[in-house]
């Protein structure tokens, strides 16, 4: 795997790490992890993309200031590494792949900087706007309960974002959900972000053929959730991949990449 890069920018300096040729293609991470849960997932598109994987703030190695900030910023920041990538480039606009809470990062990024987005692709998500608790309240207090009795009750956590089969053949993932990796500090304002008001979204700012796609055993966003995208997004296709879970992009990479694949050199 290719070392981690940094790209500059005024307040945040954004680690990344990007391999593969062809087209570039933006992945963008879910609320609890880094760039990293996407290692397998970027091995498996590098023959015909070049992938690149980053950290958000308080992820990772990207440094940041200790200013709280909202999905807007992170947004912006994903803006700010595109032009940076793009520099290089002969490319104007590029792919974008967002899961979970990066695909709340990803709507708003395609709504704000329409002319950076070429095609997008939006997984396990839901609209902006909305929260967990509006769609999947037995989810979320369930986790919240959970999350109290760690690290005992880790194996229980990751059962929502894994199936049970791929947790018994892969045990150690449960070693993710036993604590964070974040300092304090940055846990604080991670949690200031998931607290703080979601931001008013034009849709029909979002001009890029966009693929909603969902796995059928998802815990934690029900694919009719995910879809529900199709009534705020002008181009939309649906795809629902049977059995997969919340983390398809670590669980079944090759499966998840083959669909990102097909709809991204379709033309």
């Amino acid at each position: 795997m290719s070392a981690i890069r940094f790209a500059p920018g005024e307040t945040v300096r954004t680690a990344y790490r990007q391999i593969g040729s062809g087209p570039l293609l933006l992945l963008i991470h879910g609320a609890e992890a880094d760039h990293t849960m996407f290692l397998d997932l970027m091995a498996a598109l590098a023959a015909d993309f070049s992938v690149v994987a980053y950290d958000q703030r308080d992820s990772g190695a990207t440094e940041n200031s200790g200013e709280p900030y909202g999905l807007e910023s992170l947004a912006d920041d994903a803006a700010v590494l595109i032009e940076f990538l793009l520099q290089s480039s002969v490319e104007s606009s590029l792919h974008v792949y967002g899961t979970s809470f990066g695909g709340q990062i990803a709507q708003i990024l395609a709504a704000r900087h329409p002319r950076l987005v070429n095609r997008l692709v939006l997984g396990s998500t839901w609209s902006v706007g909305r929260k967990l608790g509006d769609f999947n309240p037995a989810a979320l207090e369930r986790l919240a309960s959970l999350r109290g009795q760690l690290p005992e009750s880790a194996a229980q956590i990751a059962g929502f974002f894994f199936s049970e089969t791929f947790l018994e053949t892969h045990p150690e993932t449960v070693k993710m959900f036993r604590g964070s990796q974040r300092t304090s500090d940055q846990a604080r304002l991670r949690a200031l972000l998931m607290q703080s008001a979601p931001p008013a979204l034009n849709f029909s700012d979002i001009t890029a053929p966009t693929l909603l796609l969902a796995g059928s055993a998802d815990r934690l966003i029900p694919a009719t959730e995910t879809f529900a995208l199709s009534r705020c997004i002008a181009d939309t296709h649906q795809q629902e991949l049977s059995g997969l879970p919340h983390v398809g992009a670590i669980e079944d990479p090759k499966r998840v990449a083959h669909t990102i694949r097909n709809f991204l050199l379709t033309a």
